[in-house]
């Protein structure tokens, strides 16, 4: 086992650049799209006829409240010229005692700031309202600011066992699912290694020394997994230490998760090998079958948007899924060994089935 894994490692050595360009695709997708999700979509306002400077930022003090958006004043020709060529979805016009967004077209983002802007304009102009008929209505309005900053009623949320409640990071999502994703890959085309030794000779001339097959099988994957391991730790790290990424306290069970889950994509791997006769043909149907499999996992969606009974069932058989539930699991929730051994127990099924099949067809192949 241990010659094969070194002569692996020799070759890796001598030509590295396939895994360092799968690894670094990886921490560059994973980080870049996991980062840009918590980036405010900015929207530039500009002052229509009538309105006054002091006017125009206390409405924008009003909007940036929420904080889901972030308004900034800006010359009406260059808020339109940003509209006109495409640099920017839209722009605000504020009125007297209205607004209008100025927008090239409907888009999800503009539905949003209207239906923002119109709460936020409804509640204030309440509040003038009854300020209006207030002795004095600066002092109407701070004590309507302190009435709504200590209210006499809170309303708290907790799990049913009590708990707090816990906000879903989407981003951390999206960097587990394209690390994963990714992984895949690199781990892929390191199991096909093997399939394009036997075909040059090279697997038959190694079975004549001392080693096993056994040997020669444990030293390509245990390098196979190694790799996948390697990458995807490197990409947490990164994301931990280097970009803030929220990962849990419990960076151990992570990393037995992702072992469990390199194990298995390995299996998968070598199940591809004994189905599929050339070096050529894994490249063609692996890379086109694997980027499927994070659009059905639901890997780059929100939880719950994947409705669809085929898909569901469907996304049961990829070891992805249980790999993702495991590690969002124990980030987010912070669940246990108890709560996310299904998954688990999934991933080691998979294995032990892919690892059977796979090895067997590859012996009963006679290339």
């Amino acid at each position: 086992m241990v010659p094969v894994f070194l002569a692996q490692w020799m070759k890796e050595k001598r030509s590295p650049y396939m895994v360092l360009i799968f690894i670094s695709i990886s921490i560059a997708a994973a980080l870049l799209f996991g980062s840009n999700m918590d980036i405010k979509l900015k929207i530039d306002t500009f002052r229509g006829e009538g309105v006054t400077v002091e006017e125009a930022e206390r409405w924008i003090d009003r909007l940036n409240e929420s904080g889901a958006f972030i308004f900034s004043l800006r010359a009406e020709e260059e808020s339109l010229a940003d509209v006109r060529q495409g640099r920017s979805d839209m722009a605000v016009r504020l009125l007297k005692d209205d607004y209008r967004i100025i927008a090239v077209m409907e888009s999800t983002n503009v539905e949003l700031v209207q239906q923002h802007m119109q709460a936020v304009y409804h509640e204030e102009f309440r509040i003038m309202a009854a300020a209006s008929h207030a002795e004095d209505e600066l002092e109407f309005r701070e004590a309507m600011k302190t009435y709504m900053e200590q209210p006499p009623l809170k309303l708290q949320s907790s799990t049913s066992s009590g708990s707090e409640l816990r906000s879903y990071d989407m981003r951390l999502q999206l960097l587990f699912g394209f690390s994963l994703f990714l992984a895949m890959l690199t781990v892929g085309f390191r199991v096909n290694a093997m399939t394009a030794e036997k075909i040059s000779g090279i697997w038959n001339r190694v079975i004549l020394s001392p080693l096993t097959k056994t040997e020669m099988y444990l030293g390509h994957l245990t390098y196979s997994t190694l790799i996948g391991i390697v990458q995807i730790t490197m990409v947490f790290l990164l994301a931990k230490y280097l970009f803030g990424f929220s990962l849990g306290h419990s960076f151990g069970m992570l990393a037995m998760i992702v072992v469990l889950y390199t194990m298995t994509i390995v299996a998968m791997s070598m199940l591809f090998t004994g189905i599929l006769r050339t070096p050529e043909q894994f490249g063609a149907i692996f890379t086109s079958i694997v980027p499927i499999m994070p659009l059905i996992s639901g890997a780059y969606m929100p939880p719950g948007t994947i409705t669809n009974d085929v898909l569901l069932f469907i996304g049961q058989f990829l070891p992805l899924q249980h790999a993702l539930d495991a590690l969002i699991g124990v980030s987010i929730y912070e669940q246990g060994w108890t709560d996310i051994y299904l998954p688990l127990a999934k991933l080691l099924l998979m294995t032990v089935i892919f690892f059977g099949v796979g090895i067997n067809l590859v012996e009963r192949r006679r290339l």
